[in-house]
């Protein structure tokens, strides 16, 4: 019963409501401010609430689906891909004793998600009929697995330096060194996240003066919702499982964990926010080239290294 608790309020799916309502209303402040603008300020105090009356009149919304379209497929792709980002968050730990499953394999089961959401995305397209929903499907499929691969070397370099996959274990063996060790990965593990998540310079996808709004141009109101939620939610298990493997998780002086690992988990959001703010799109040649030409060179060199100070340390 306490672990179904824990699903549903924290760290479950009320928790995560509360935390991107939170999200939203930063990266727009944030934006603003770079940009020299207001941001959110007319519906509750400081514009709180103008989060939450968006996400209310987006759920208002009528949900259609074209006459071409699978409609059973269409219906479910949606909510496919929530339970697969929700089910990496059960493996997040947030403090001692804040996680829903734990298991010696923990990193390898969100690295393999993360590896099952682009057929998600790509059926999320093809399901529409749409010949703009079925390009943006394909473009996703090709950035996600271009950016996948320095993804999965990245925090395996982080496994092999710890001998474990088990998050818990991998926050009480951090400290300095390991940090100082994994700069180079958590770099790469960093820009390889907002690569598969599609977060800018990297929205390529989502290029609506390209293909219109890609894999989602067909979708709406409480669908659309729940698909643009899906990506959001990946982002941030991506974002915490890279503060537990380069950042020490929850570990801290003086405030609780939790505090700490929100704190770092902030630092990394801000970080993403002033990069869509200041840098333009590139285009998917771009992208694929230095994925496959750059990145991915980088994240076997950087494994090399890695078991090299390995075997010097051991």
């Amino acid at each position: 019963m306490e672990a179904w608790l824990k699903a549903l309020l924290f760290p479950g799916f009320v928790f995560l409501l509360i935390v991107f309502l939170m999200i939203f209303y930063l990266e727009r402040k944030v934006l603003a401010d770079v940009h020299l603008r207001t941001g959110p300020f007319y519906v509750g105090k400081w514009g709180l609430l103008q989060t939450t009356a968006d996400v209310f009149k987006l759920i208002q919304k009528e949900f259609i689906i074209q006459r071409r379209a699978n409609k059973l497929l269409f219906s479910l792709i949606p909510f496919v891909a929530f339970i697969m980002v929700v089910m990496m968050v059960a493996f997040i730990p947030f403090s001692e004793g804040s996680w829903v499953v734990s298991t010696s394999f923990d990193l390898l089961i969100i690295l393999a998600l993360v590896t099952g959401m682009p057929p998600v995305f790509f059926y999320a397209g093809w399901v529409s009929r749409s010949k703009y929903s079925f390009i943006g499907g394909l473009r996703v499929v090709n950035q996600m697995i271009s950016g996948e691969i320095p993804l999965w070397l990245s925090a395996l370099a982080a496994a092999v330096f710890f001998g474990t996959l088990n998050f818990i274990e991998i926050v009480h063996k951090s400290s300095l060194v390991s940090f100082i060790v994994l700069l180079p990965a958590f770099l790469i593990f960093i820009t390889a996240a907002l690569i598969v998540s599609d977060r800018p310079p990297f929205d390529i996808p989502e290029a609506e003066q390209e293909v219109v709004y890609g894999f989602l141009t067909e979708f709406g109101g409480f669908n659309y919702a729940i698909l643009a939620l899906s990506k959001l939610i990946e982002l941030f298990a991506i974002f915490s499982v890279g503060v537990i493997l380069f950042l020490g998780g929850f570990k801290g002086p003086i405030l609780p964990g939790i505090v700490w690992f929100f704190i770092k988990l902030a630092l990394l959001y801000l970080f993403t926010f002033v990069v869509r703010a200041s840098t333009p799109r590139i285009r998917m040649d771009q992208l694929l080239r230095f994925c496959w030409k750059v990145l991915t060179p980088l994240a076997l060199l950087n494994l090399v290294f890695v078991i090299l100070v390995k075997m010097f340390i051991s």
